[in-house]
């Protein structure tokens, strides 16, 4: 039996013999759900009682925290960290984690990384600060490292302290980075900009009479990161597919770039391995089941419809679908969670790097969200901000048309107005809801994202699927196709 199945033989006696399904109903997000599907949770064992459960969205996780106490939410009295999500549907929630499920966690971290890292080595990571799930990755990942006898160094910082550290990232020289493709493609964006700057403190620091002399006639020429930190040799990315940057990044940084997978409400995360093909999901803390496209197909023309899943162990190379975790925290347990990734199983069995678990490929999103990399915005939310009460006009319909400008995300929304009284106004006052998203705002601000323009037309022509519904966010081709990084 393969280490895979044989974790998964555990997740089921787990799953069969404790009392797992029994305290995860004691949780207001479970109790009154899974009343109505089940007469008697103590029947509940297994991968089949597991699948005979309904369903936790995000939306449930939001209601949930919305209308109880903490106290009826979690199952612990004592909770060692809290994290929260980005708000993307206008409310943020917050997962509780135990310091045995920090434990957990870190350690298949450790095991993950090093896989690639040397304990020489030494990680810069450009991450977003608590209560955000990656404020504690440098912290899990010494901790994970540590633990298996090689601690790597971290040089982690937020985005916004990444100009006042450059001096010391210049000095200590990291050989490993971990962030966001497309952060690290402005990075060098910027590097490039302020080559003859950066040029100098280089000449400084090794008192170097030529390097002082390349940075007064170097105003014209860029430099890339690779040039500046040049003992840097890995990067794993995540938050967006790194695939559209892969190549881009790695030209930049002269690196071996790694697609990592992970998400706020709990365990169960992907990582690429050196075969480069799909990303693999070890399972080491949990179990996932996917939604096969014809099941979801399903659901959309008739809403009551309850997908059937396949859990992963039994999932052959070809399937596609929704991704559903169900993981073991203590604090407070996923169980049956749709996250809304569309996977693709790409291979099963053993790989090259000596890993057993199938591999997935990340291949979007299943609900409508207008997806930004790093920052995704709800359609509802978006459609609440459009329909407020201006005196410039009215929207009737809206579509959002999403491509790119080089490396960065680009939005054109499209409107056909019920009335306009003042057209300049109108888009000034739409534009200025909008940016009153704190999302939104943190996006457009940091030049994450470009917002290209409102146009008005007389008749806007949506497109319909499922039970008559209006498909308001489009996809340009050439957004998921590989970035020339210029």
């Amino acid at each position: 039996m393969s280490d895979f199945q044989e974790r998964f033989k555990q997740h089921e006696k787990k799953l069969t013999e404790t009392d797992y399904f029994q305290r995860a109903y004691t949780s207001a997000l479970y109790n009154k759900n899974w009343k109505n599907h089940i007469d008697d949770i103590s029947k509940i064992k297994g991968f089949k009682g597991l699948q005979a459960l309904p369903f936790t969205s995000a939306g449930d996780l939001r209601r949930t925290w919305e209308a109880h106490t903490i106290e009826e939410i979690i199952l612990t009295d004592i909770v060692a960290w809290w994290y929260c999500t980005s708000g993307s549907m206008g409310n943020k929630k917050w997962i509780p984690w135990t310091y045995a499920d920090y434990n957990r966690a870190q350690g298949a971290i450790g095991k993950i990384i090093l896989q690639h890292l040397k304990p020489e080595d030494r990680l810069m990571s450009i991450i977003l600060p608590p209560p955000f799930l990656s404020g504690s990755s440098p912290f899990r990942i010494l901790d994970g490292t540590a633990t298996l006898g090689h601690p790597i160094e971290q040089l982690a910082m937020a985005p916004e302290y990444l100009q006042d550290s450059f001096g010391l990232l210049m000095r200590r020289q990291p050989t490993a980075i971990l962030g966001t493709p497309s952060f690290m493609l402005r990075i060098a964006d910027e590097i490039a900009q302020r080559a003859p700057e950066i040029l100098s403190m280089q000449a400084k620091e090794k008192k170097s009479a030529k390097l002082r002399i390349a940075s007064a006639v170097t105003k014209a020429v860029k430099i890339k990161p690779k040039l500046v930190f040049k003992k840097m040799r890995v990067g794993f990315f995540g938050a967006e597919p790194l695939d559209p940057f892969r190549k881009a990044i790695e030209d930049q940084w002269g690196i071996e770039a790694f697609d990592i997978y992970a998400f706020t409400e709990g365990y169960g995360g992907g990582y690429e391995c050196s075969a480069h093909n799909g990303l693999h999901f070890p399972n080491f803390n949990g179990l996932i089941e996917i939604i096969p496209e014809k099941e979801l197909e399903k659901e959309e023309n008739d809403p009551n419809y309850k997908p059937q899943t396949i859990i992963i162990h039994e999932a052959e190379v070809g399937l596609k679908g929704e991704i559903v975790l169900t993981d073991f925290k203590d604090a407070l347990p996923l169980v049956r969670y749709r996250i809304r990734d569309l996977v693709e199983v790409v291979a099963v069995g053993d790989c090259s790097c000596g890993e057993d678990s199938p591999r997935l490929k990340i291949h979007g999103r299943t609900d409508n969200v207008i997806n930004l990399g790093v920052i995704r915005l709800s359609s509802i939310i978006f459609d609440q901000f459009l329909r407020k009460d201006f005196k410039s006009g009215a929207v009737k319909l809206w579509e959002v048309l999403v491509s790119r400008d080089g490396y960065k995300p680009k939005i054109s929304l499209t409107i056909e107005p019920e009335f306009i009284k003042n057209e300049e106004e109108f888009r000034k006052d739409l534009f200025e809801s909008l940016h009153s998203f704190d999302i939104f705002q943190r996006g457009y601000d940091n030049e994450l994202f470009i917002f290209d323009e409102i146009k008005f037309v007389d008749n806007l022509k949506l497109e319909i699927y499922g039970q008559g519904k209006s498909r308001t966010i489009r996809y340009d081709p050439g957004f998921f196709k590989e970035i020339k990084f210029k």
